[in-house]
């Protein structure tokens, strides 16, 4: 089944420039590994669904196996901290099967939770010990206790900095399109690709891994596109094209000059080298709302100057 984290994002924290992952539980900046992001993307949707951060346990040493220590992802317990959930957690790319959901309940048998969830960010794998006896029976979806979306979020603009879609040198006009556009990005109501992509070193100075939202033109063509901050504060739209699998072009668009209405707010790389540009003089802000605005509109550029 499709997973509980699937809109959920993880907070984000610079440390000498440097992106880092943000652990709620333990208030310590953490490396951007693709595990760690699933781990905290669980545990910020369990806290918007009412659990409290203080019954949230991380990295418990629960026994050893042969010479290997054995460390759960995730457990929550009951106010009486009676284990309620275990929670394993595996990166994106990690598919889950049968072998890897033996890990979850191996563990379980030292920690005694009568829920239990194997996870990649992607797909979701729930189990429940039967009462009465020890056999862990496989869930259609998640236990009731976690459908009580008691606390929410409020997507507004404090939201999406923490995460790393937005900076906080953005102007008041920046801030209000920003609250206003990224929530149809980032949460759409029909199923979409959403994914983390890791660059190296980029076509620019900018730090391009993050989330991007994948948009498909065509059956060889597709568009990938983000919002994010930078190191100091900055705000940039990415948008990457890639054809047949390749990547053959980056638009980065220094937002924040674009809404003080300066020139030179933008940059197309791609094999012919850069092209500075006025991102205005081809579209305006008030045409993009959606991604699927941001998609047509770019891709429009992209045909123009990218062979």
């Amino acid at each position: 089944m499709s997973s509980i984290v699937e809109h959920t994002y993880p907070q984000i924290v610079w440390r000498d420039r440097r992106k880092k992952l943000w652990n709620p539980i333990h208030k310590k900046a953490l490396k951007n590994l693709p595990e760690e992001r699933v781990r905290l993307r669980v545990i910020e949707q369990l806290m918007q669904a009412g659990w409290s951060k203080h019954r949230i346990s991380t990295e418990e040493a629960i026994g050893e196996i042969g010479d290997t220590a054995m460390r759960t992802d995730i457990i929550c317990y009951t106010q009486q901290f009676e284990p309620r959930l275990l929670v394993e957690c595996k990166a994106e790319h990690v598919p889950i099967s049968a072998k890897t959901a033996e890990q979850v309940g191996r563990y379980n048998q030292k920690v005694g939770a009568p829920y239990l969830l194997m996870t990649n960010g992607i797909s979701d794998f729930w189990y429940e010990i039967s009462d009465g006896s020890d056999r862990v029976v496989e869930r259609e979806e998640g236990p009731d206790f976690l459908a009580d979306d008691s606390v929410g979020t409020d997507h507004d603009f404090e939201y999406w900095q923490s995460r790393g879609f937005a900076g906080k040198k953005a102007n008041p006009d920046l801030r209000k399109w920003i609250a206003s556009t990224l929530p149809d990005i980032w949460l759409p109501e029909e199923q979409h690709t959403i994914q983390f992509i890791t660059f190296g070193d980029g076509p620019s100075d900018v730090n391009l891994s993050h989330y991007y939202r994948i948009m498909p033109i065509s059956d060889d063509r597709r568009l990938a596109i983000t919002t994010l901050n930078t190191a100091f504060g900055g705000n940039r739209m990415i948008v990457i094209l890639n054809v047949e699998n390749d990547n053959k072009a980056v638009i980065e668009i220094n937002l924040d000059l674009l809404f003080d209405d300066k020139k030179g707010n933008s940059s197309l790389y791609s094999e012919s080298g850069i092209r500075t540009f006025d991102f205005l003089k081809y579209v305006t802000i008030t045409e993009l709302h959606t991604a699927e605005d941001i998609a047509e509109q770019l891709d429009q550029l992209f045909v123009q100057y990218v062979a």
